[in-house]
């Protein structure tokens, strides 16, 4: 396994059911709840974010970041970057 899981309840969470009884702390509603990140790559991570009241899935990496609803599209996206970052380490 190349991530490493941060809260692995609402991480297991989101693979089978919707994730929008998810409470937040103050901290986490401005900055994210981290689920995941890369052990290669520090800044690549996967966030569940909350915007305008919707819980959404942030892949984030360096400066860059991409918001996805479905946990689905957004777990492709991470599992992609993390590729890249495997290939670029060997």
């Amino acid at each position: 396994m190349n991530y490493k899981i941060f809260n692995k309840l609402v991480f297991e969470q989101a693979q089978v059911r919707s994730v929008s009884d998810v409470l937040f702390t103050e901290e986490e509603l401005e900055n994210g709840m981290k689920l995941a990140v890369s052990k290669l790559e520090p800044t690549l991570a996967l966030y569940l974010v909350d915007i305008n009241g919707q819980k959404k899935f942030d892949v984030r990496w360096d400066d860059s970041s991409e918001v996805f609803s479905g946990w689905y599209s957004a777990w492709d996206n991470f599992s992609w970057c993390l590729d890249v970052v495997e290939k670029q380490n060997n």
